[in-house]
């Protein structure tokens, strides 16, 4: 391969990036909402089309998925010219270094931390164990302590 060229950007390397185990439902969303481009697709219509092609998953994970990839910084949300919420890919970008984002599953705030120590200290764990783990973007999925679980409302400190 010609080191000048870049290949594309598989959606298995955008779920690894952001730290999810690709599952079949993740891959789905994600190639649907690639497909709508730049346009981009609403959370409904990209459960219809995961029906269309196949994919039989509830309307509830559809939108678990797309709030999850939203707060992990791979997809982008805009609203569409009739005032609907449409969501399209983050370009990709490779992880800079070795900094640690922690994210508020809820409300979506999140602040990067340093991380070259907690990445050391997790290979060294895992290498303990027999295992070799592949961390590129380490994020770290947590509840703020000013989100209120009953209402989803966040109050920061």
């Amino acid at each position: 391969m010609n080191p000048g060229m870049t290949e594309p950007v598989t959606m298995l390397q955008r779920l690894r990036t952001a730290g999810l185990r690709p599952t079949t439902a993740r891959i789905g969303v994600l190639q649907v909402i690639h497909t709508a481009g730049s346009a981009g697709i609403g959370a409904d219509e990209a459960f219809h089309q995961m029906l269309l092609r196949g994919t039989h998953v509830s309307t509830s994970t559809v939108y678990r998925i797309i709030h999850e990839l939203q707060t992990l910084g791979v997809l982008l949300h805009d609203r569409s010219d009739r005032r609907h919420t449409v969501y399209r890919l983050r370009p990709f970008a490779p992880p800079p270094s070795a900094d640690v984002r922690i994210a508020c599953r809820r409300c979506e705030r999140s602040a990067t931390l340093p991380g070259a120590q907690l990445r050391n200290e997790l290979e060294l764990r895992a290498a303990e164990v027999g295992l070799r783990p592949l961390v590129a973007d380490l994020v770290l999925q947590v509840d703020c302590l000013g989100c209120d679980g009953a209402t989803g409302h966040c109050q920061p400190n």
